[in-house]
């Protein structure tokens, strides 16, 4: 049965360890990792409160409007391509027979930390949807319109070359999207884009604005509960506190910022430049 509405998370990495060294890199990309344990746990909260995992056709029959049944389901979904969402999570995921999408920075495949193309290969078609995360990870929003569509053409190419199959899911790269990244996204040939709005699916922006919220290394299992039934509130509260330096200094301005204030300027190491 396909559920009428959904919520998507979006995790990152998932590390085998409890204490995982990721050397040099910053914790504004290593917060949102989760260890293995951790991971394993959000699972059973999931399957605790009986919620589908919805994979490619039915998130694709939910958002068209197709449903049977009233209550929510839930999509899981993994950015940037790290090793261990690949290596450790997809087995996880495979166990149980959960579905999950993984939006991957083409850039990055075979990187020091990130899965290699022999695993990406590896995922398995009939549980595992792989869509696009852009080539570097740019914050498309601030790029030109020639660049963007460079950013979203290129890693579509790599991708269905890679894997012998079409590719029409992407990932906006830190949320940064705009009517002029929905508009070269759907020339280029991609049907359904994944955001980094909160909220409940499907959204007003029905596939071009696919909502989600990003779990990270402090999200406990009474949190992830609360997101299952579609309550967001605090989390959309923040969001809108800090949607206002955004606006005013741009994606690529202020993810720098907050680098700095991380305590990130410099002896750090990071896995993309805005």
């Amino acid at each position: 049965m396909i559920p009428g509405r959904f919520i998507a998370l979006v995790y990152h990495d998932v590390h085998p360890e409890d204490a995982f060294s990721y050397g040099r890199l910053g914790r504004s990309a290593t917060m949102y990792h989760v260890s293995h344990r951790a991971f394993r746990s959000h699972l059973d909260v999931i399957e605790g409160a009986g919620l589908r995992c919805l994979d490619e056709a039915a998130m694709r029959d939910c958002l068209a409007g197709g449903r049977t049944r009233t209550g929510p389901g839930v999509l899981l979904s993994f950015d940037d391509g790290w090793r261990g969402a690949v290596e450790c999570a997809a087995p996880a995921l495979a166990e149980r027979g959960m579905a999950a999408f993984f939006f991957i920075t083409t850039d990055f495949v075979g990187r020091r930390f990130f899965a290699t193309t022999d695993a990406l290969r590896r995922l398995d078609p009939s549980l595992f949807t792989i869509g696009s995360h852009g080539v570097t990870h740019r914050m498309l929003s601030g790029l030109s319109s020639d660049a963007i569509h460079a950013e979203l053409a290129d890693s579509r190419s790599r991708l269905e070359d890679l894997l012998g199959r079409p590719v029409t899911y992407l990932s906006v790269p830190g949320g940064a999207t705009d009517r002029r990244v929905l508009d070269i996204a759907a020339a280029v040939g991609y049907d359904h884009v994944f955001t980094s709005a909160l909220g409940m699916n499907p959204t007003a922006d029905g596939r071009r604005g696919i909502a989600r919220i990003g779990v990270k290394q402090d999200t406990t299992p009474a949190t992830l509960r609360r997101w299952l039934t579609g309550d967001v509130r605090r989390e959309r509260a923040r969001a809108a506190l800090l949607g206002v330096p955004k606006r005013v200094l741009g994606m690529r301005t202020y993810s720098r910022l907050r680098r700095l204030l991380l305590g990130e300027a410099v002896g750090r190491e990071h896995v993309f430049e805005p």
